[in-house]
């Protein structure tokens, strides 16, 4: 029992240790543009997030599910109607249809954002 409690234990800095790796990468990552690309009326510049739920497996173990997120952190001449989307089939299709509808410009920039990477989204978003 008692390995078992320390091959999880290295398992578990491993992860993290991969984890503040991929952080590092974040701040050199441009941000990224969707929908309209000229001729936009507005803009919404979305952060990453990620929800994750755990639950209750069968057997006493837990099981967790991520989900990967689009989080609204500003709108230029725009009002989404929720603050949040998942970055699924049903909420990329409601947002593809909201830009096109109403002439949107989307842009995406790390959950770990620097000053920089928001100042270029906001001069990426061509709306005054």
């Amino acid at each position: 029992m008692r390995r078992l409690v320390r091959a999880s234990v290295v398992i578990v800095l491993v992860v993290e240790g991969g984890l503040c790796f991929a952080k590092d990468k974040t701040a050199s990552q441009d941000p990224v543009t969707w929908g309209m690309q000229s001729g936009n009326d507005g803009c919404v510049i979305f952060k990453e997030s990620e929800e994750t739920t755990s639950e209750m497996a069968a057997g006493g173990g837990f099981t967790t599910h991520t989900v990967k997120q689009l989080e609204v952190l500003d709108a230029i001449k725009a009002t989404p109607p929720k603050k949040k989307y998942s970055e699924t089939g049903p909420d990329l299709d409601e947002l593809s249809e909201l830009g096109l509808h109403n002439h949107l410009k989307f842009v995406k920039i790390p959950k770990k954002y620097t000053l920089e990477q928001l100042e270029k989204a906001k001069t990426l978003c061509g709306v005054q």
